[in-house]
């Protein structure tokens, strides 16, 4: 029966594992950065950013699956640029806790603007042509560069850009109409 037990605590915590890790990775640079744009200074930002990720996952099983990771993520990391700063004394140096609180807001507020933009982009890229989406992939799934893919393709480097800025052209109205629509 303990055996039973041991295996069932054991797949819950992988489960939590799992979950913390897929959620993390998808925002460890949004986080890195919000800290970075709070702080300035890449060596603090390092320590922030560490102590952020260890706060995050001791208090994972306080987060509500339902709710917004990036936004709960922020919180803490806005905490605990807060903690580092009366650590070492610097509140003078950098930002007032009024404008730490508004850029607070704003990170979490951009945190719903850019999924959406994301689903957004996904949705419009799949109503591209095929050659268009083939384009797409080579050069930002496959990290190919305009040079090897104009080879790959048999074009000219300059007929290919054309092709990649109406692409993006394409892409960009697109995204601004399902964003005016939600």
């Amino acid at each position: 029966m303990s055996d039973d037990f041991d295996n069932k605590e054991n797949l819950e915590g992988q489960d939590k594992v799992q979950s913390f890790l897929r959620l993390f990775s998808a925002y460890q640079h949004r986080i890195y950065g919000y800290i970075m744009s709070l702080v300035g200074d890449w060596n603090q930002s390092d320590d922030i950013y560490q102590e952020t990720t260890s706060v995050l996952w001791t208090k994972f099983d306080q987060f509500v699956s339902e709710t917004d990771f990036l936004s709960w993520a922020l919180k803490i990391a806005h905490f605990q640029v807060l903690s580092h700063r009366k650590k070492v004394n610097v509140h003078r140096k950098y930002f007032s806790q009024q404008t730490l609180d508004k850029l607070n807001e704003v990170a979490i507020s951009s945190g719903s603007d850019s999924e959406a933009s994301l689903n957004a982009l996904r949705k419009c890229i799949e109503l591209l042509p095929d050659r268009s989406k083939k384009l797409i992939s080579l050069r930002y799934e496959d990290g190919a560069t305009v040079l090897k893919i104009a080879q790959r393709v048999q074009q000219s480097v300059n007929t290919l850009y054309k092709e990649y800025q109406k692409i993006h052209t394409q892409l960009f109205q697109c995204i601004r109409k399902q964003m005016v629509w939600k």
